[in-house]
This record gives structure tokens, sequence and C-alpha cells, in this order.
């Protein structure tokens, strides 16, 4: 599942708990909503690791 399709899973299943309050399901839908978010918060953050100030592209005179 791509991350938008997981920030798109956990809107839908938010709305729809809000939508129907008393559904019999409701406690199986929380169960997802939390997986859902456990695995969001679980994933590392890529971030560019890559420091153009540390890197000498000519030659120093």
């Amino acid at each position: 599942m791509t991350p938008q399709q997981r920030i798109n899973k956990i809107a839908t299943l938010e709305q729809w708990l809000i939508d129907n309050p008393n559904h019999p399901d409701r406690v199986r839908i929380e169960t997802d909503l939390r997986k859902l978010r456990d695995e969001w918060e679980s994933q590392p953050i890529e971030r560019d690791t890559l420091d153009l100030r540390e890197h000498q592209f000519y030659p120093r005179p």
C-alpha cells in the first residue's frame, strides 16, 4: 500500500466511524484504523542525506 493510499484509507475509516456511530462492526473498524495508524507511525521518514556543503567538487588551488 502506498503512503497516499494509506492516508486515504485512514481518512475513509475515520469518516465511516463518524457516520456510523452505532454499527455492530464499529469495533472491527476501530481495530483496522488503529493498525493502519501504528503502521504509519512506525515507518521511517525518508530524507535526503546528501549534504552538498561537505563535498568538494573542484580541487582547491
